[in-house]
């Protein structure tokens, strides 16, 4: 129960940051600020330059989280793009997602 518990607090904090992200998505010089943020996370922790054939676990976890940031980018994008009394509907989904392989998806 405890693996289901952390599943569900990081499926909770999603859906927090994606409804806070999608209110701030209205105001664009806000958005363009997140935006521009989050693209300056650092790319890698080890201080390669090259993964080579076979990533390092730095490359394959910065590329999971670049991955998942761009997902609840687009998430919170696609909200508030929906009208008021169609946003009610879209929930995030824990189930993994089939094209991303990320562990949540956006759903209606």
């Amino acid at each position: 129960m405890e693996n289901n518990s952390s599943e569900f607090r990081l499926a909770a904090q999603r859906e927090i940051l994606v409804a806070v992200l999608s209110a701030l998505y209205r105001h664009k010089d806000l958005w363009r600020e997140i935006k521009r943020a989050l693209e300056e996370v650092p790319i890698v922790q080890d201080h390669e330059e090259d993964p080579g054939i076979v990533p390092s676990e730095a490359f394959a976890r910065q590329n999971a989280m670049t991955s998942e940031i761009a997902s609840i980018l687009d998430d919170a994008q696609a909200r508030s793009d929906l009208g008021p009394e169609t946003r009610r509907d879209v929930k995030v989904s824990c189930a993994p997602d089939q094209d991303s392989g990320t562990p949540f998806s956006f759903m209606r």
